[in-house]
């Protein structure tokens, strides 16, 4: 009888332990809460999904990436100019000018003193002084002359350029010159109008090299019909000097993240960050090297604002970390 009881009671004690733990497992399994397991909130931190509502207040905007001819631009420092020459072009014109007018008056100057000499009208001091002054004009004159060759300018020959609204000089290094070619397209940028490149072409480059900075002085004509541009203005030239087919997006698509540049690409009514890398840029356009493919939809206005959702999503709340903190405890005490 002893050892009937004892058995009953073992058993009665096992029965009710399997009851308290079935009692724990169903509290932790609870509709309202998560799901143990690797899966329970899982979250993907590169996406963000939005309403069709909320996507047209946003003013979210995208284009479908294809291949399409792009240009290959050489970005040079430049300044703008109402002329197509530079300071130093113009200065030695302007000087040999001069120098070739005074030696013209001293020649003929020169020539009415010695015929005046011959007929006893004026002394022969003022014939020497007549030589003088015109050897001091031809030494001048061949002084300029030189330097207006150093430039690679003829003296003899007018500077002849075709019509534009107004000129940029932009500096190309002289390993870069192999690839800049007079008629090829340009777009030039400055600050007063950044979002606003303005077209342009290349007319032809300086014959000489600087040689303080070794480099070649580009002479760019630009349209500009409402004569905005103001001289002396610092500006960027973006010169055309190869094209091929490529993908790319407008620059307002293109975010930093850190040192990486990130995009945003549409799946059905959710938007996912993608990282890229860049490539050249021509004309508020970027190319894209590896990141997209050909038919994909890129956000091209509303990017930066998907950008802080993603950020925000990210965060928990703090009804979210109150909850976790409780379900530990839970967790704890239970154990």
């Amino acid at each position: 009888m002893k050892r009937l009881c004892r058995r009953g009671i073992l058993v009665a004690g096992l029965v009710a332990l399997l009851a308290m733990t079935g009692c724990g497992e169903s509290e932790r399994s609870a509709p309202g809460r998560p799901a143990a397991g690797p899966s329970a909130g899982a979250h993907d931190p590169n996406r963000v999904a939005l309403s069709r509502e909320a996507i047209l207040q946003a003013g979210i905007q995208t284009e479908v990436i294809r291949p399409a001819p792009f240009a290959v631009t050489l970005s040079l420092p430049a300044r703008l100019s109402p002329v197509p020459e530079s300071a130093e072009e113009l200065e030695a014109r302007l000087v040999y000018q001069s120098a070739e007018a005074r030696y013209r008056r001293a020649s003929s100057e020169l020539e009415r003193s010695r015929k005046l000499a011959t007929e006893n009208v004026v002394a022969s001091k003022a014939v020497q002084g007549a030589e003088a002054e015109f050897a001091q004009a031809k030494v001048d004159r061949l002084r300029a002359e030189t330097a207006l060759r150093n430039l690679g300018i003829d003296g003899s020959r007018e500077a002849v350029f075709p019509a534009a609204d107004f000129w940029a000089l932009a500096e190309v290094y002289d390993q870069q010159v192999p690839q800049v070619k007079a008629g090829a397209k340009a777009w030039v940028r400055v600050e007063s109008f950044p979002d606003e490149p303005f077209a342009a072409r290349v007319v032809s480059l300086a014959r000489f090299l600087k040689p303080q900075t070794r480099t070649l002085t580009a002479r760019i004509a630009i349209q500009d019909p409402q004569h905005r541009l103001r001289p002396q203005e610092v500006a960027t030239a973006e010169i055309r000097v190869s094209e091929r087919s490529a993908l790319s997006v407008p620059v307002s698509a293109l975010l930093y993240e850190g040192v990486e540049r990130v995009l945003f690409v549409k799946h059905g009514e959710s938007f996912v960050k993608i990282r890229v890398k860049a490539g050249a840029q021509q004309a508020g356009r970027v190319e894209i090297l590896e990141g997209i493919a050909d038919g994909d939809e890129v956000v091209t206005r509303g990017a930066q604002l998907l950008f802080g959702e993603l950020y925000r999503t990210g965060i928990p709340s703090g009804d979210e970390e109150d909850a976790g903190k409780k379900d530990d405890d839970e967790d704890s005490g239970g154990r």
